[in-house]
């Protein structure tokens, strides 16, 4: 009677200790995948802070290029008045005046904003949005293919 009880306290004990084995082992995984997810919401994060500072970045390049093209429009215009006529000259002012408002509306914008805009736009006229994107393609596809060209002659 002594073994039996002592065997059944073996077993009893070995049950116990595979059950907190498998406790321990489902807590080290659950642990785990915790870091897991932690870690992956933390890249996510850096990425996104990444592209957004990369989003800013291109926009005040591109915004200032815009202005650029406002100066060298406006200076266009004094040329214009001396060869052709103020009328002509006072288009030319008109269009960089466009060009350069259009800059200051680039940027007061954020990024995020500019997102939302476009999000908004593509929601109303997809087909608008398309075809958009499909000059985009085109006029990039061409800007790489005569930069390609160019470095081929080097």
């Amino acid at each position: 009677m002594m073994a039996s009880k002592k065997k059944d306290a073996a077993e009893a004990t070995d049950t116990e200790i595979e059950v907190l084995t498998d406790d321990a082992e489902q807590g080290a995984v659950a642990k785990a995948k915790e870091r897991i997810k932690d870690e992956a919401q933390n890249l996510r994060t850096q990425a996104t802070d990444q592209a957004r500072e990369y989003a800013t970045a291109g926009k005040d390049k591109a915004t200032g290029t815009i202005k650029d093209v406002s100066a060298a429009m406006d200076d266009a215009a004094k040329s214009v008045d001396e060869r052709l006529g103020e009328d002509y000259g006072e288009y030319a002012r008109k269009a960089a005046g466009a060009v350069a408002t259009f800059a200051d509306k680039l940027d007061g914008k954020e990024v995020d904003d500019m997102l939302r805009d476009t999000e908004d736009f593509v929601r109303r006229s997809p087909v608008i949005a398309i075809g958009l994107a499909a000059v985009a393609g085109f006029a990039i596809a061409r800007l790489v293919k005569s930069g390609l060209g160019e470095r081929d002659e080097l």
